[in-house]
């Protein structure tokens, strides 16, 4: 048995009139799932994301890029 996540991106595609998108992404991890998604779609500002913790769906709303943002100016 694999111990991946099967996570699942709704998004609205900013290239397609805003036409409303599924993407499912295989991953062990959410960050690993969103940072994987975020290089296919480098333009979309943020997504809803689904997946199965304990055989219940789980939904949260991520704001992209996620990650660390450079301090310039220091």
């Amino acid at each position: 048995m694999s111990d991946k996540k099967i996570f699942e991106f709704h998004f609205r595609n900013i290239d397609k009139d805003f036409e409303p998108t599924k993407e499912v992404i295989e991953s062990r991890g959410y960050k690993r799932a969103v940072k994987s998604f975020q290089i296919k779609y480098p333009k979309i500002k943020s997504a809803l994301v689904q997946w199965l913790k304990d055989e219940k769906s789980v939904s949260k709303e991520q704001k992209l890029p996620m990650g660390r943002k450079k301090k310039i100016g220091r």
